[in-house]
């Protein structure tokens, strides 16, 4: 007879579960359809909100998975401190540091100003017209929506031969604009959540202090893990200590009050270039590589099956699921881009090395948004974690509808028109080089 389930067993139960359901959305992603396993993602978590309404709606009742994920420990702290290292070390691990240096001027404009004009713009129209009366809850919005992924769109550069240096700019501003947005959301997130006053000298303030002292640490973390590494050669052991470097480097940021996100984005630059190239044998490399992809692998199924499972909870109880807030969402985040891809691409083009005209259309179609947005979202404290008469406690689901809809809506929409728009555009390995050069130059 079996005994009575202990609330360990009943917390492994679903982490198992959820884990299952993981492997099975990727046998199906892997052999059923051709959709890029991100977006298949998404459309996961539709049918899983869908399908928790359809089962209330025909009597069987809501399975409620995501308050029962949050009683046994799967909150927005799991979600900022386990889930986000490993894609943040990963992406950070794979990125050329010669290339990101050489466009470093262009990546810096895109990432930082480029984020603070997005949040500013997406989070004001996003206020204005849903009704948001809290301004910082909107920018909030516009903070956590702004920073791109690049995962789709680089897999269709890769087989359209795209120019080395268009992946470069698209690859080193999502990297970096994780870095900014995910810091700008913890100081917007801060204020909302303790009434504080944010006046624009103290977030400038914060922001350049979190950001200098997480980069910082990344730094010297990184270097004091190349030097032992350069002195080792165990493949299991050298990775080990990568997946400690990861999740070290970001909570030790965290709690010396400095960016975790760009501390742990610095180690892995340092780990991904120095530490290959000098330190690891090839064994090491492909261990390491294939680890960080299996947890990456594992850590994107998580997020959109709890995004979908967050959102069959919020349409049980919330009326803010509408058309209009879901259409005002997509709109202000495609005029938010706009104004960052556009103008800024070029006023780059007129101080600097002049690019092709045609790459700006691709810097804004192309700026998609993936597990980062979902992982802020999921963040976010529910109504028992925020003090009473907080206005994030009554605008949390409107938020969480609104994100989705802007993630669901650049993955099926901009991922799946992004290679059209490249032949259109004629960005790849068919076009003439010499058309490409004439372009850059200005030429008629």
């Amino acid at each position: 007879m079996p005994h009575p389930i202990s609330p360990i067993e009943h917390a492994v139960g679903i982490y198992i579960g959820l884990l299952l359901l993981a492997c099975f959305v990727g046998i199906i992603a892997k052999l059923v359809t051709q959709l890029p396993y991100t977006i298949f993602l998404t459309v996961v978590g539709l049918v899983i909100a869908v399908l928790d309404l359809v089962l209330e709606q025909v009597g069987i009742g809501s399975l409620h998975l995501g308050s029962e994920l949050r009683k046994i420990g799967f909150g927005h702290d799991l979600i900022f401190f386990v889930f986000l290292p490993p894609l943040l070390f990963q992406g950070a691990m794979h990125m050329d540091l010669d290339r990101l240096l050489k466009h470093i001027g262009p990546i810096i404009c895109f990432a930082v100003p480029g984020v603070l004009v997005s949040t500013l713009l997406v989070g004001g129209l996003f206020g204005w017209l849903c009704g948001i009366s809290s301004i910082m809850v909107a920018m909030l919005f516009g903070a956590l929506i702004s920073p791109t992924d690049p995962v789709s769109v680089l897999a269709l550069f890769r087989e359209a031969e795209a120019p080395e240096d268009l992946r470069t700019l698209v690859e080193g501003e999502s990297l970096l604009n994780d870095a900014t947005g995910v810091v700008l959301f913890s100081i917007l997130l801060t204020a909302v959540t303790t009434g504080a006053d944010l006046s624009m000298p103290v977030a400038a303030w914060s922001f350049a202090k979190v950001s200098v002292g997480g980069l910082l640490l990344g730094g010297g973390l990184g270097w004091g893990a190349f030097a032992v590494l350069r002195r080792l050669d165990d493949h299991l052991l050298e990775n080990a200590i990568c997946l400690v470097l990861a999740y070290g480097a970001f909570w030790l940021a965290e709690v010396l009050g400095v960016s975790g996100v760009i501390s742990t984005a610095m180690a892995g630059l340092l780990i991904g270039n120095q530490g290959r190239r000098l330190a690891m044998s090839r064994r090491t490399t492909e261990t390491v590589e294939t680890f960080f992809e299996s947890i990456d692998f594992l850590v994107n199924s998580f997020l959109f099956i709890l995004i979908g499972l967050e959102l069959s909870d919020v349409a049980h109880g919330t009326p803010m699921a509408t058309a209009r807030l879901v259409i005002v969402a997509i709109a202000a985040m495609l005029i938010g881009r706009a104004a960052v891809a556009y103008p800024f691409y070029w006023l780059l083009n007129q101080v600097g090395t002049r690019r092709p005209k045609a790459w700006k259309h691709i810097l804004f179609w192309g700026g998609l948004r993936g597990s980062i947005p979902i992982a802020l979202l999921l963040h976010l404290p529910g109504a028992d974690k925020l003090p009473e008469g907080n206005p994030l406690a009554a605008l949390r689901p409107a938020l969480l509808v609104a994100g989705f809809a802007c993630v669901s809506f650049s993955l099926l929409v901009q991922g799946t028109t992004t290679r059209p728009l490249l032949r259109l555009l004629r960005i790849g390995g068919a076009p003439d080089h010499a058309a490409r050069e004439s372009s850059a130059r200005g030429d008629p």
